[in-house]
């Protein structure tokens, strides 16, 4: 079957930058949107540029991280401000911002899994390409 006739259309949820599964250049795209969750320093380890499941897991290690960070954040943000002080006003403001970024955080972690997901079917493929 060729990557024609097994291309699939992009799942709702699908990163826009990602062009679809099954695409020529889907893999290439999905590499490069992955190396933007990550900070650059991940860059430096040569197995990540080969391996994109690997670096898909990676990504998904350090945004399941910001999202426990971002959690407690929001668990002990009034408290922590306000006996340092802070005033109520920016207290809010701050818990604004941590839902706005909790927001933006599960989406990509949905679609974080979405192009995992991808990255696996076309492994199972290569590993049998008849099943």
């Amino acid at each position: 079957m060729s990557d024609d006739q097994r291309r699939e259309p992009a799942p709702q949820g699908w990163p826009d930058p990602v062009s679809p599964p099954g695409t020529a250049d889907w893999q290439e795209t999905a590499v490069h949107w992955m190396w933007t969750l990550l900070p650059t320093t991940w860059a430096q380890y040569d197995v990540f540029h080969h391996q994109p499941l690997l670096l898909a897991r990676q990504a998904d290690l350090h945004l399941q991280a910001e999202i426990a960070g971002l959690r407690h954040g929001w668990a002990t943000t009034r408290r922590d401000l306000a006996e340092a002080g802070m005033d109520p006003a920016t207290v809010d403001r701050t818990l604004e911002v941590y839902a706005v970024e909790g927001q933006r955080l599960r989406v990509l972690d949905r679609q974080l899994r979405l192009v995992t997901d991808a990255l696996v079917r076309d492994i199972r493929h290569r590993m049998h390409p008849h099943a």
